[in-house]
C-alpha cells in the first residue's frame, strides 16, 4: 500500500473570527440570547463585541452552520440554540417534530387503508393480505413547509393504542406521537437526496433541492413492525444528530 502524505503547519495565525465566535457561543448557551428570540443588527453588535462587521459576519456564518443561530430573509436574524431540544436520533424521537429548529405549528395530514406495498411488507414483516393505515403528512412552521413524512401502520396494532380515529386529532396523536412512544428500536437510514416530484410538491421546493431523508422503521420488543415512516425534511429546518 502506498505511504500516506501528509503536510502540516504550525504557524497559521488563529482566524480574527474565532474569538468573536467564541463569545457569541458562550452568550447564546448561557442565556444571554435566548432561543426564538432576534439577535441585534450586525452593526449593533459589532459595536458591542468591538469587531468588524466583516468579522462579525464571518463568526455569524459559523453559527449558522453550527445550528446556533438562523438567518431569515427580510426578518433579521434569530437563536435556535435550544438545550432541551431532541436532536439525537432514537426509537422514541420523531424527527419531523423533535429535531425541527423552530416550533412546527401547523400539520396537514390525509390518511387511508389498504394493503401494504411490497417494501412495507419486507421491512415490516407483514402480510400482502395485512391491512395497512397510510397517512401523508405535511408539516409548517411559521406558515413555511419544513418537512413532510409518509407513515404506514399495520391497522392490526391501532387498537393497542387506545386511539379512536373518529375522534378529532387522535390521528395526529396516532402518526406523529404514539408509535414513537411505543416503539422498543429502531432502524433507521438517513442520506440526503435530490428532491424528486412526488415531494416537491409538499415540500414547495424545486427538483433537485437536497433535502434529508430518514427513513425509521419501529419495533417493538419482539422485533415485530410498527410502523414505517419516511421523512423529508428541508435541511434549512433540522438539526439531526447521532450518537454511536
Amino acid at each position: 500500500m502506498a505511504e500516506r502524505i501528509v503536510t502540516q503547519s504550525d504557524n497559521n495565525p488563529i482566524p480574527s473570527y474565532v474569538p468573536i465566535y467564541n463569545r457569541l457561543y458562550a452568550d447564546i448557551v448561557s442565556g444571554v440570547y435566548p432561543v426564538g428570540t432576534q439577535l441585534p443588527g450586525e452593526a449593533a453588535l459589532a459595536e458591542k463585541y468591538g469587531v468588524s462587521r466583516n468579522t462579525l459576519r464571518q463568526a455569524l456564518t459559523i453559527l449558522n452552520e453550527d445550528r446556533m443561530i438562523q438567518k431569515k430573509q427580510g426578518k433579521g436574524t434569530f437563536i435556535t440554540y435550544d438545550p432541551s431540544r431532541k436532536s439525537i436520533l432514537g426509537c422514541h424521537v420523531n424527527p419531523v417534530l423533535d429535531c425541527a429548529l423552530q416550533a412546527v405549528d401547523e400539520i396537514k395530514m390525509s390518511y387511508n387503508y389498504g394493503p401494504p406495498t411490497e417494501v412495507a411488507q419486507k421491512k415490516l414483516g407483514i402480510r400482502a393480505s395485512d391491512i395497512v393505515m397510510a397517512s401523508d403528512n405535511m408539516y409548517r412552521s411559521e406558515g413555511l413547509v419544513v418537512g413532510y413524512s409518509f407513515v404506514q401502520i399495520p391497522v392490526r396494532y391501532i387498537s393497542a393504542f387506545n386511539i379512536d380515529l373518529n375522534e378529532q386529532g387522535q390521528a395526529d396523536v396516532l402518526v406523529n406521537r404514539r408509535i414513537f412512544e411505543a416503539a422498543a428500536k429502531a432502524c433507521i437510514s438517513v442520506k440526503v437526496v435530490a428532491a424528486e416530484e412526488n415531494v416537491t410538491g409538499y415540500l414547495s421546493i424545486q427538483p433537485g433541492q437536497p433535502v434529508l431523508y430518514i427513513e425509521d422503521v419501529l419495533m417493538d420488543r419482539d422485533g415485530s413492525g410498527l410502523a414505517r415512516c419516511k421523512f423529508y425534511l428541508n435541511p434549512n429546518f433540522y438539526d439531526v444528530e447521532f450518537v454511536l
